[in-house]
C-alpha cells in the first residue's frame, strides 16, 4: 500500500528567485546604511557623506582614506605599531558600527523587515 504525494512548489521557486532575492538585499542593505549612520564618527561629516550601498546590496562602502582605521579603531602610532583610538568626537559613535546596529534589536527588526517588504514575501 503507498501513498502518491504531489508537491507543487511553483508559489516557493516564485519566491525565491535571483530577482526578488537580489531586491530584498538592496532593501535591506540601504535600510542598514541609514541605521548605520548615526553610529558613524563625525566630525566633519566627510565620511557619512562619502558612502554607498553596492549596486546589488551585498555591502556598504565608506570610500574615505581613513575609513578603515576609523571602522577597526586603530592606527598606527609613530613607532609603527598598532595604536587604539579612544576619543571618537561625536557621542553615540565609536569603531564596528556595524556591530553596534547588530545589537540594536529593534532597529535590527526593521532591517530584517525591509528584506522581507523587498524581497516582497508578504504576498
Amino acid at each position: 500500500m503507498g501513498i502518491k504525494v504531489h508537491v507543487d512548489i511553483a508559489k516557493l521557486e516564485q519566491k525565491l528567485n535571483d530577482t526578488q532575492l537580489r531586491r530584498g538585499r538592496l532593501a535591506m542593505a540601504n535600510d542598514a546604511h541609514q541605521a548605520m549612520e548615526k553610529y558613524v564618527p563625525k566630525k566633519e561629516g566627510y565620511l557619512r557623506e562619502n558612502s554607498k550601498v553596492a549596486i546589488d546590496g551585498s555591502s556598504v562602502y565608506y570610500v574615505q582614506p581613513y575609513a578603515r582605521a576609523q571602522f577597526y579603531g586603530f592606527i598606527t602610532n609613530q613607532y609603527g605599531g598598532p595604536f587604539r583610538i579612544h576619543n571618537y568626537t561625536t557621542p553615540g559613535t565609536s569603531r564596528r558600527w556595524d556591530l553596534r546596529l547588530k545589537g540594536n534589536l529593534s532597529e535590527m527588526a526593521m532591517v530584517k523587515e525591509a528584506f522581507i517588504n523587498g524581497a516582497q514575501w508578504h504576498e
